[in-house]
């Protein structure tokens, strides 16, 4: 972590310090990534605690991303690098402005616009869910650090945040001990969360809301926001893929997705508008709108990556490295034979359930099938596009045989 070499976040006065551009780089991408879950978890808790967090947050990877146009700048030494370069100053600004995004998801909370009950449906239905969960007495949670546990590879679980004593702790480290009545909030599987709660053994459990109410326009609304949340998470992931692997391929994918969130953006809008507005429901309503917005945002930050390679700017070393590097990474794998992935389903592999992988993509006879089913088989010769934690990766990689990075 480069924290402590950083000026102080609530300085507006930036110095450059000789941080590695790589170091930044990956600092950068974690950071922002758990800006983006935690945006998510304070509006799906309704926490202001949460949401502050994000804040200080936002400001950290401001402060990055000076350091990162610094850095790249004073470490061009020709025309060649210098091309590679622009690449990463686009990239940090890019991620600046997803992090800007998810503090705007705090702001929801903030503003009182977080209080619909279909915010905590689409919560529900998305496909890596998030969760809360209390350590109770006796649980075998109890007394052992989240490295020990493992969750992330056995259960497809990651921790996001910890609640000791009153406080939260964003990313907790693995050598972290839980206790009894730390607060957990996860993010996985709905089957690797269940099986959580019942290893905390603790009385909070999955969030119950209200059904739908039955009106058609409420329920074309949070099916809109279930895909647009889905969504920008997949194309996130792909242009990371697309810029480290220089694949315009999947580049050009990620731009028709941009233009599909568009459009489901601009009917989330105009199905909110029909709404039947009760007293004091115009600022849960906005918050249904202001959500989509953020995801439209997210998705557009998504296409500017992946214009970078359609427009020819090959991946530079460094960029490379520190995706590869990140907490949470992406891989493209090619799928051996004799693999043990080979002619099993992404569901008998338990790549979802067990190792909490997404995967995004998978290439069948030169054709690429974005969002697989679980029902999908692979076979040898196929190749696989995933995204997870670096140990769940790596075991990907070695089920699949041989990994091909071009």
């Amino acid at each position: 972590m480069l924290e402590d070499s950083l000026d102080d976040p609530d300085s507006n006065v930036i110095h450059y310090k000789p941080l590695s551009v790589r170091e930044v780089l990956k600092d950068m991408k974690n950071a922002c990534e758990l800006a983006v879950h935690l945006g998510y978890l304070s509006v799906l808790f309704d926490d202001e605690q949460l949401s502050e967090g994000l804040q200080s947050l936002e400001k950290r990877i401001d402060s990055l991303s000076y350091q990162l146009w610094m850095s790249a700048a004073l470490s061009a030494r020709d025309v060649e690098d210098a091309e590679k370069i622009v690449g990463l100053i686009k990239l940090g600004s890019v991620i600046d402005e997803i992090s800007d995004a998810a503090a705007d998801l705090g702001k929801l909370v903030e503003m009182g616009l977080s209080g619909h009950p279909s915010l905590k449906r689409v919560f529900q239905r998305i496909e890596r869910r998030f969760s809360k969960v209390q350590v109770s007495k006796g649980s075998i949670l109890s007394g052992k650090t989240i490295e020990d546990l493992e969750l992330n590879t056995t259960i497809g679980v990651d921790i996001i945040a910890l609640k000791k004593g009153g406080s939260w702790i964003s990313d907790p480290q693995g050598s972290e001990i839980l206790s009894e009545g730390d607060i957990l909030l996860a993010r996985g599987t709905p089957s690797g969360l269940s099986k959580l709660h019942e290893m905390a053994e603790g009385q909070l459990r999955l969030i119950t809301v209200p059904q739908p109410s039955g009106y058609a326009t409420l329920d074309r609304i949070e099916d809109l926001l279930v895909e647009l949340i889905d969504t920008t998470d997949m194309m996130l992931d792909l242009a990371y893929t697309a810029l480290i692997y220089n694949n315009r391929d999947i580049a050009r994918e990620i731009l028709a997705l941009e233009e599909a969130v568009d459009a489901w953006h601009l009917e989330l809008e105009l199905e909110s508008l029909r709404l039947p507005i009760g007293p004091g429901e115009e600022r849960r309503i906005l918050g249904l709108i202001r959500l989509g917005l953020i995801c439209e945002l997210i998705s557009d930050a998504a296409a500017s990556i992946a214009d970078l390679t359609v427009r020819g700017f090959e991946s530079h070393e460094i960029l490379q490295a520190a995706i590869e590097e990140a907490e949470d990474t992406v891989t493209k794998i090619s799928i051996s034979g004799d693999g043990a992935l080979a002619g099993k389903t992404i569901h008998e592999a338990q790549l979802i359930e067990k190792l909490g992988l997404n995967i995004l993509a998978i290439r069948k006879r030169g054709v690429w099938l974005y969002a697989p089913g679980e029902d999908v088989t692979m076979d040898g010769g196929d190749e696989l596009i995933a995204c997870g934690t670096r140990s769940s990766v790596e075991i990907l990689e070695s089920m699949a045989g041989e990994s091909e990075k071009d």
